[in-house]
């Protein structure tokens, strides 16, 4: 499992900014992409990604942010997410993780449920 994506998600649910931001700076690469559902367009870059990340954790206070499988194959990770709010409700999102040889995240897709 790469510890750098789950540290990537487990950033989301962590209200401390400064914490936040130094893991999130940490495993993003210079020129990530960042793509979701709730995205018109692409984020490019780590400001823009800990931005929208900060824009959760203040939306969403107490949530929670896991991994609930994850498997690599050809250097593609994909990534099964539980967003866990505070009052219990869990919705899933998939994502398909990309990273550079120092395991920072290049690109992040996500997709909105399982595709079940």
């Amino acid at each position: 499992m790469s510890d750098s994506v789950r540290r990537f998600f487990n950033a989301w649910g962590d209200g401390d900014a400064e914490a936040r931001m130094a893991v999130l700076n940490d495993v993003l690469a210079t020129g990530v992409r960042y793509a979701d559902p709730r995205l018109d367009e692409a984020l490019v870059g780590p400001a823009a990604v800990m931005e929208y990340v900060g824009q959760y954790s203040a939306m969403a206070p107490g949530a929670i942010v896991q991994i609930a499988s994850m498997e690599t194959r050809d250097s593609i990770t994909r990534a099964t997410v539980e967003f866990i709010m505070a009052d219990g409700h869990i919705q899933l999102g998939q994502f398909v993780i990309e990273m550079d040889g120092d395991q920072r995240l290049t690109r992040v897709v996500g997709f909105k449920g399982t595709g079940a």
